[in-house]
């Protein structure tokens, strides 16, 4: 194919970039501004968008966003994860035929029936997924004025390799510096994605001609729970885990106590807290996602379950 992908510079973009040369794509990779780490050939995304001379590419890929951080003022997840695809979809109007947009499965938010499926309303739970719903409804809309084919891929929460401020990447150091412990009684299903995983399912969105029009979550080919997944983490750092838990309603009493603390300047204005009730959902909320429709339209096969994901991800990790 000849692609372009936006969000280059990211932890998922430079995963595709890399997928897509190794398999012989002409890629062209897409940076929000070039810095002193920019590889040769990154482009500014808005000098692409306005650069007519390229076009006839097979498909662009939008994997730029801003993603779920503490302190992110709202305007900004709304300019870069809304407005951005809207500027984007109509900049590539007559240079592609495909627009895949990299969306997220915090658009189901956290639905007591599960496994979470395409057909599950949306119900989102965060300011960073209501944005991402507002980009799927924006797209949808113009994309037929356009002359867009869209296609939306939902990874669920990805880890692997190079991701430095992820949800894996932040539990490998809590239990190196000897931090953490299981909250609850580490019961709770979990449902992650091993990038090259998501990465190959998102090429496959990109170039398969029945994805055009539609939505697909790409979720890992296991399940895992906190427990499982905490002793996993600490095996690949070389750390114990605590013999003990600490229990869900005391960690909420204190997330209650941060949050109303954040929200009245009081604490944590720059310092991302420790704990608050969204993280707490992450980490014990039962989720798991049906991959039915990915694997039977685009062929989708993920293989990389945790026992082999985890030490890749996070190999050993210092405090």
């Amino acid at each position: 194919m000849r692609v372009a992908i936006s969000g280059a510079a990211g932890f998922l973009g430079k995963h595709l970039v890399r997928r897509a040369r190794a398999r012989g794509d002409t890629v062209f990779p897409l940076v929000h501004a070039r810095t002193a780490t920019s590889a040769a050939d990154d482009r500014p995304l808005g000098e692409f968008l306005e650069d007519r001379g390229v076009d006839g590419l097979d498909a662009f890929i939008h994997a730029a966003a801003v993603r779920h951080r503490h302190g992110v003022p709202p305007g900004a997840y709304r300019e870069a994860n809304v407005d951005l695809v809207a500027l984007a979809a109509r900049a590539m109007a007559g240079r592609t035929s495909r627009f895949v947009l990299v969306s997220s499965v915090g658009v189901y938010g956290w639905p007591s029936r599960l496994p979470i499926s395409e057909a599950t309303p949306f119900a989102p739970r965060t300011t960073y997924s209501e944005t991402k719903v507002l980009a799927e409804e924006r797209l949808r809309a113009i994309a037929p004025d356009l002359g867009l084919g869209v296609t939306i891929v939902r990874p669920s929460i990805v880890y692997g390799p190079g991701d430095t401020n992820g949800m894996l990447d932040k539990m490998a150091r809590m239990i190196a510096a000897r931090r953490y412990a299981v909250i609850g009684d580490g019961r709770n299903v979990l449902h992650h994605v091993f990038v090259d995983d998501v990465v190959d399912g998102i090429l496959l969105a990109a170039e398969h001609p029945a994805a055009a029009g539609e939505g697909f979550i790409l979720a890992g080919p296991e399940t895992t729970t906190l427990g499982e997944l905490s002793r996993h983490v600490a095996e690949a750092v070389g750390a114990p885990l605590p013999p003990f838990a600490i229990p869900l309603r005391a960690a909420r009493a204190v997330a209650s106590v941060i949050d109303a603390a954040t929200r009245l300047g009081l604490a944590y204005g720059r310092a991302e807290p420790p704990v608050n009730h969204e993280k707490l959902d992450v980490m014990t909320l039962p989720i798991a996602f049906d991959i039915t429709r990915a694997r039977g339209v685009l062929g989708y096969d993920p293989r990389v379950g945790y026992r082999e994901g985890v030490p890749l991800a996070v190999g050993r990790t210092g405090p």
